[in-house]
Protein backbone atom coordinates (compact mmCIF):
# COMPACT_ATOMS: atom_id res chain seq x y z
CA UNK A 1 0.00 0.00 0.00
CA UNK A 2 1.44 3.38 -0.89
CA UNK A 3 2.05 5.74 2.30
CA UNK A 4 0.14 8.69 2.27
CA UNK A 5 2.77 11.67 1.46
CA UNK A 6 0.90 13.97 3.57
CA UNK A 7 1.34 11.85 6.67
CA UNK A 8 5.09 12.89 7.77
CA UNK A 9 6.05 16.66 6.73
CA UNK A 10 9.52 16.42 7.92
CA UNK A 11 9.06 18.33 11.12
CA UNK A 12 9.09 14.94 13.46
CA UNK A 13 12.58 14.97 12.60
CA UNK A 14 13.26 18.09 14.16
CA UNK A 15 13.92 17.95 17.68
CA UNK A 16 12.29 20.98 19.78
CA UNK A 17 14.46 22.89 20.71
CA UNK A 18 15.66 24.96 24.33
CA UNK A 19 15.44 28.14 25.46
CA UNK A 20 12.99 30.53 27.45
CA UNK A 21 9.68 30.27 25.83
CA UNK A 22 5.86 32.43 26.82
CA UNK A 23 3.66 30.08 28.11
CA UNK A 24 1.16 32.21 29.35
CA UNK A 25 0.28 36.20 29.96
CA UNK A 26 0.86 36.94 33.88
CA UNK A 27 -2.39 37.85 33.96
CA UNK A 28 -4.09 34.36 32.96
CA UNK A 29 -2.91 32.62 36.06
CA UNK A 30 -4.25 34.28 39.84
CA UNK A 31 -3.01 33.80 42.85
CA UNK A 32 -4.08 30.78 44.63
CA UNK A 33 -4.14 29.52 40.47
CA UNK A 34 -2.99 26.22 39.19
CA UNK A 35 -2.50 25.52 35.31
CA UNK A 36 -1.25 22.10 33.51
CA UNK A 37 0.70 23.45 30.58
CA UNK A 38 1.35 21.31 27.71
CA UNK A 39 3.99 22.07 25.75
CA UNK A 40 7.26 20.85 24.71
CA UNK A 41 5.65 17.44 23.99
CA UNK A 42 5.06 17.02 27.55
CA UNK A 43 3.39 18.75 30.55
CA UNK A 44 4.22 20.54 33.48
CA UNK A 45 2.11 22.47 36.44
CA UNK A 46 2.33 25.83 37.42
CA UNK A 47 0.68 28.10 39.88
CA UNK A 48 0.96 31.59 41.34
CA UNK A 49 1.28 31.49 45.62
CA UNK A 50 -0.13 34.04 47.66
CA UNK A 51 3.01 35.94 47.53
CA UNK A 52 2.49 36.06 43.77
CA UNK A 53 5.70 34.55 42.92
CA UNK A 54 5.06 31.96 40.02
CA UNK A 55 6.18 28.67 40.02
CA UNK A 56 6.38 25.75 37.70
CA UNK A 57 7.29 21.53 38.29
CA UNK A 58 7.15 18.39 37.22
CA UNK A 59 3.46 17.36 36.92
CA UNK A 60 3.13 14.04 39.08
CA UNK A 61 3.78 13.77 43.07
CA UNK A 62 7.03 11.73 43.83
CA UNK A 63 5.15 10.49 47.03
CA UNK A 64 2.35 8.08 44.91
CA UNK A 65 2.63 9.14 41.68
CA UNK A 66 -0.35 11.73 41.62
CA UNK A 67 -0.98 14.44 39.11
CA UNK A 68 -0.34 17.65 40.93
CA UNK A 69 -2.48 19.52 38.17
CA UNK A 70 -5.64 17.47 39.20
CA UNK A 71 -7.88 18.45 42.70
CA UNK A 72 -4.81 20.07 44.08
CA UNK A 73 -4.62 23.65 46.22
CA UNK A 74 -2.38 26.21 46.80
CA UNK A 75 -1.82 26.63 50.48
CA UNK A 76 0.13 29.90 51.44
CA UNK A 77 2.62 29.76 48.91
CA UNK A 78 2.96 26.16 48.27
CA UNK A 79 1.15 23.30 45.99
CA UNK A 80 -0.99 20.89 48.23
CA UNK A 81 -1.44 17.68 46.29
CA UNK A 82 -4.88 16.32 46.36
CA UNK A 83 -3.93 12.76 46.71
CA UNK A 84 -2.10 13.01 50.20
CA UNK A 85 -1.92 16.58 50.84
CA UNK A 86 2.11 17.01 50.66
CA UNK A 87 2.52 20.41 50.23
CA UNK A 88 6.08 21.71 47.97
CA UNK A 89 7.69 24.91 48.12
CA UNK A 90 7.99 26.32 44.51
CA UNK A 91 11.69 24.80 44.85
CA UNK A 92 10.52 21.75 44.63
CA UNK A 93 10.95 20.98 48.44
CA UNK A 94 8.33 19.16 50.65
CA UNK A 95 7.27 21.38 53.60
CA UNK A 96 4.57 19.65 54.80
CA UNK A 97 2.94 15.90 55.45
CA UNK A 98 0.09 16.07 57.42
CA UNK A 99 -0.19 12.58 58.97
CA UNK A 100 3.89 12.69 59.95
CA UNK A 101 6.28 15.00 61.76
CA UNK A 102 9.32 13.82 60.45
CA UNK A 103 10.27 14.66 56.43
CA UNK A 104 13.48 13.91 55.66
CA UNK A 105 16.32 16.39 54.94
CA UNK A 106 16.78 14.99 51.16
CA UNK A 107 12.82 15.63 50.60
CA UNK A 108 13.30 19.39 52.27
CA UNK A 109 15.62 19.78 49.52
CA UNK A 110 14.22 19.16 46.53
CA UNK A 111 12.49 15.75 45.54
CA UNK A 112 10.12 17.39 43.09
CA UNK A 113 11.82 18.88 39.54
CA UNK A 114 11.15 22.83 38.74
CA UNK A 115 11.01 24.71 35.74
CA UNK A 116 12.57 27.94 35.71
CA UNK A 117 10.20 30.77 35.62
CA UNK A 118 10.40 34.76 34.58
CA UNK A 119 7.58 36.89 34.15
CA UNK A 120 8.44 40.15 32.20
CA UNK A 121 6.11 42.78 30.57
CA UNK A 122 3.12 40.91 31.14
CA UNK A 123 4.61 37.42 29.83
CA UNK A 124 5.12 34.12 32.00
CA UNK A 125 8.03 32.39 30.67
CA UNK A 126 9.34 28.85 31.11
CA UNK A 127 13.18 27.49 30.57
CA UNK A 128 13.13 24.21 28.78
CA UNK A 129 16.06 22.33 28.48
CA UNK A 130 15.65 18.22 27.66
CA UNK A 131 18.21 17.55 29.87
CA UNK A 132 17.50 20.12 32.69
CA UNK A 133 20.03 22.34 32.24
CA UNK A 134 20.08 26.09 33.76
CA UNK A 135 19.14 28.49 31.51
CA UNK A 136 22.29 30.12 29.21
CA UNK A 137 20.73 33.33 28.81
CA UNK A 138 18.30 36.14 30.23
CA UNK A 139 14.55 36.69 29.21
CA UNK A 140 14.75 39.65 26.53
CA UNK A 141 13.16 42.91 27.67
CA UNK A 142 11.47 45.35 24.63
CA UNK A 143 13.51 48.66 23.46
CA UNK A 144 13.62 51.89 26.01
CA UNK A 145 10.37 54.30 24.47
CA UNK A 146 11.85 57.58 23.66
CA UNK A 147 8.18 59.23 24.71
CA UNK A 148 7.88 57.18 28.05
CA UNK A 149 6.29 54.21 28.58
CA UNK A 150 5.15 51.98 25.61
CA UNK A 151 1.59 51.56 25.26
CA UNK A 152 -0.42 48.43 25.33
CA UNK A 153 -2.65 48.53 21.79
CA UNK A 154 -3.79 44.75 21.40
CA UNK A 155 -3.03 40.84 21.97
CA UNK A 156 -3.46 38.06 19.66
CA UNK A 157 -2.85 34.42 19.87
CA UNK A 158 -2.90 31.57 17.19
CA UNK A 159 -2.02 27.61 17.26
CA UNK A 160 -0.55 26.80 13.67
CA UNK A 161 0.39 23.32 12.35
CA UNK A 162 4.09 23.63 12.09
CA UNK A 163 7.49 23.42 13.78
CA UNK A 164 8.57 26.36 16.40
CA UNK A 165 11.61 26.88 13.79
CA UNK A 166 9.58 28.03 10.29
CA UNK A 167 8.09 30.70 12.35
CA UNK A 168 10.82 32.81 12.69
CA UNK A 169 12.80 30.89 9.44
CA UNK A 170 9.67 32.79 7.88
CA UNK A 171 11.22 36.21 8.49
CA UNK A 172 14.61 35.28 6.88
CA UNK A 173 13.16 34.16 3.50
CA UNK A 174 12.79 37.68 1.36
CA UNK A 175 11.04 36.24 -1.08
CA UNK A 176 7.91 36.04 0.29
CA UNK A 177 7.39 39.37 1.33
CA UNK A 178 6.37 39.90 -2.31
CA UNK A 179 5.05 37.03 -3.52
CA UNK A 180 2.49 36.73 -0.25
CA UNK A 181 2.53 40.13 1.59
CA UNK A 182 2.96 42.40 -1.49
CA UNK A 183 5.66 44.54 -0.76
CA UNK A 184 6.89 46.16 -4.25
CA UNK A 185 10.89 46.77 -3.72
CA UNK A 186 13.29 43.86 -2.93
CA UNK A 187 13.82 43.55 0.72
CA UNK A 188 17.43 44.63 1.64
CA UNK A 189 18.79 43.02 5.02
CA UNK A 190 21.75 43.30 7.53
CA UNK A 191 21.51 40.12 9.50
CA UNK A 192 23.60 39.31 12.18
CA UNK A 193 24.41 36.90 15.20
CA UNK A 194 25.82 37.66 18.45
CA UNK A 195 25.93 34.46 20.38
CA UNK A 196 22.44 33.61 21.22
CA UNK A 197 21.10 36.62 19.46
CA UNK A 198 19.83 37.25 16.17
CA UNK A 199 19.40 40.73 14.70
CA UNK A 200 18.20 41.46 11.16
CA UNK A 201 17.12 44.77 9.85
CA UNK A 202 15.32 44.62 6.59
CA UNK A 203 14.52 47.98 4.48
CA UNK A 204 11.50 47.63 2.34
CA UNK A 205 9.77 49.64 0.06
CA UNK A 206 5.70 49.54 0.90
CA UNK A 207 2.85 50.87 -0.30
CA UNK A 208 0.63 53.02 1.81
CA UNK A 209 -2.32 55.49 1.41
CA UNK A 210 0.33 58.26 1.36
CA UNK A 211 2.32 56.57 -1.50
CA UNK A 212 5.10 54.53 -1.57
CA UNK A 213 7.57 55.03 1.43
CA UNK A 214 10.51 53.04 2.33
CA UNK A 215 9.87 51.37 6.16
CA UNK A 216 12.54 49.54 8.48
CA UNK A 217 11.66 46.20 9.93
CA UNK A 218 14.69 46.01 12.78
CA UNK A 219 14.29 42.66 14.63
CA UNK A 220 15.74 40.75 17.82
CA UNK A 221 15.33 37.39 18.29
CA UNK A 222 16.93 35.72 21.42
CA UNK A 223 17.23 32.40 21.43
CA UNK A 224 13.77 30.38 19.57
CA UNK A 225 11.35 31.64 21.95
CA UNK A 226 10.96 35.45 21.89
CA UNK A 227 11.33 37.74 18.78
CA UNK A 228 10.94 41.58 19.71
CA UNK A 229 10.43 43.65 16.19
CA UNK A 230 10.73 47.13 15.70
CA UNK A 231 8.22 48.87 12.42
CA UNK A 232 9.10 52.63 11.64
CA UNK A 233 7.45 53.56 8.55
CA UNK A 234 4.13 55.31 8.65
CA UNK A 235 4.04 54.79 12.52
CA UNK A 236 6.01 53.13 15.51
CA UNK A 237 4.72 50.01 16.54
CA UNK A 238 7.21 47.76 18.83
CA UNK A 239 5.72 43.84 18.11
CA UNK A 240 6.70 41.55 21.01
CA UNK A 241 6.55 37.96 19.86
CA UNK A 242 6.38 34.36 21.72
CA UNK A 243 6.72 31.58 19.36
CA UNK A 244 6.20 28.32 21.71
CA UNK A 245 6.45 24.63 20.83
CA UNK A 246 3.62 22.83 21.77
CA UNK A 247 5.32 19.73 20.02
CA UNK A 248 7.12 19.27 16.88
CA UNK A 249 4.19 20.09 14.66
CA UNK A 250 1.97 22.28 16.97
CA UNK A 251 3.39 25.82 17.74
CA UNK A 252 1.55 28.38 19.95
CA UNK A 253 1.92 31.69 18.42
CA UNK A 254 1.61 34.98 20.47
CA UNK A 255 1.70 38.64 19.62
CA UNK A 256 1.78 42.05 22.12
CA UNK A 257 1.60 45.14 20.01
CA UNK A 258 2.70 48.27 21.57
CA UNK A 259 2.78 52.23 20.28
CA UNK A 260 4.17 55.42 21.78
CA UNK A 261 1.86 57.21 24.09
CA UNK A 262 0.46 60.86 22.96
CA UNK A 263 -0.30 60.12 19.85
CA UNK A 264 -3.10 62.61 18.20
CA UNK A 265 -6.30 60.95 16.77
CA UNK A 266 -5.26 60.92 13.64
CA UNK A 267 -1.80 59.26 14.62
CA UNK A 268 -3.74 56.50 16.15
CA UNK A 269 -5.67 55.56 13.15
CA UNK A 270 -2.39 55.26 11.14
CA UNK A 271 -1.17 52.66 13.96
CA UNK A 272 -4.73 50.94 14.55
CA UNK A 273 -4.03 50.63 10.51
CA UNK A 274 -0.60 49.59 10.81
CA UNK A 275 -1.27 47.11 13.27
CA UNK A 276 -4.35 45.62 11.18
CA UNK A 277 -1.97 45.42 8.40
CA UNK A 278 0.57 42.99 10.44
CA UNK A 279 -2.26 40.87 11.61
CA UNK A 280 -3.38 40.43 8.01
CA UNK A 281 0.29 39.28 7.29
CA UNK A 282 0.53 36.67 9.41
CA UNK A 283 -3.10 35.52 8.38
CA UNK A 284 -1.85 34.99 5.15
CA UNK A 285 1.28 33.48 6.13
CA UNK A 286 -0.46 30.48 8.64
CA UNK A 287 -2.85 28.65 5.54
CA UNK A 288 0.88 28.11 4.17
CA UNK A 289 2.66 27.03 6.97
CA UNK A 290 -0.25 24.90 7.82
CA UNK A 291 0.21 22.62 4.18
CA UNK A 292 4.20 23.16 3.80
CA UNK A 293 6.53 20.41 4.25
CA UNK A 294 10.22 20.85 5.81
CA UNK A 295 12.91 21.10 3.16
CA UNK A 296 16.31 19.54 4.85
CA UNK A 297 18.16 20.76 2.10
CA UNK A 298 16.19 23.49 0.02
CA UNK A 299 16.98 24.93 -3.20
CA UNK A 300 17.79 28.53 -2.47
CA UNK A 301 18.66 30.89 -5.29
CA UNK A 302 20.17 34.41 -5.00
CA UNK A 303 17.61 36.59 -3.04
CA UNK A 304 16.16 33.72 -1.21
CA UNK A 305 17.88 35.88 2.04
CA UNK A 306 19.97 34.53 4.72
CA UNK A 307 17.67 31.27 4.97
CA UNK A 308 21.31 28.84 5.78
CA UNK A 309 22.64 31.59 8.06
CA UNK A 310 19.94 31.42 10.83
CA UNK A 311 19.49 27.51 10.50
CA UNK A 312 22.98 27.10 11.23
CA UNK A 313 22.95 29.39 14.34
CA UNK A 314 19.01 27.68 15.31
CA UNK A 315 21.05 24.44 15.14
CA UNK A 316 22.70 25.56 18.63
CA UNK A 317 19.16 25.15 20.26
CA UNK A 318 18.98 21.42 19.39
CA UNK A 319 22.66 21.03 21.19
CA UNK A 320 22.32 19.96 23.94
CA UNK A 321 25.57 19.97 25.56
CA UNK A 322 26.02 23.24 24.63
Amino acid sequence: MASNPRSDRGYTSLPIPFGWFGVAMSSEIAIGEIRTMRYFDTEFVMWRGGDGVLNAVDPYCPHLGAHLGVESTVNGNDLRCAFHHWSFSGEGGVTDIPYTNVIAPRLKRQCLPTWPVKESEGVAYVWYHPGKAAPKWEVATMPTCPEGDWILHSTYEWVIDIHVQEITENGQDHAHFNAVHGVTGPAEGDFKIDGWVRSNKVVAEMVTPRGPMTGIIDVTATGPGQSITEFKDVTHVVHNQQQTPIDAEHTHLRWQMYHAPGLSEGRLRVTDARIRDLVKQVNQDIPIWNAKIFRAEPLLVKGDGPILAYRRQYQRFYEVGA
